[in-house]
């Protein structure tokens, strides 16, 4: 997996999604729902376990780097 992007894709159009929404207060319920299926706390959630889990994997490879190293050979 490339340095910044998410594996998953349901993950990575989700955050993408919100990114796109950011600028005008997030996304309103009726783009929600026939886009993922779920409401918009729904999204909110799942977006935020998303990020949170990003972050936590990053600050773990900081940690330990040769962790790193191997994720990013192995997704070449």
């Amino acid at each position: 997996m490339p340095d910044g992007e998410i594996a998953d894709r349901f993950a990575h159009d989700i955050v993408a999604f919100m990114r796109s929404w950011a600028p005008y207060g997030g996304p309103p319920d009726d783009e929600v729902l026939p886009e993922f299926g779920m409401t918009r706390d729904q999204l909110i959630q799942r977006y935020r376990q998303i990020i949170d889990a990003e972050i936590a994997q990053r600050e773990y490879e900081r940690r330990h780097p040769w962790l790193a190293l191997r994720r990013n050979a192995s997704a070449q």
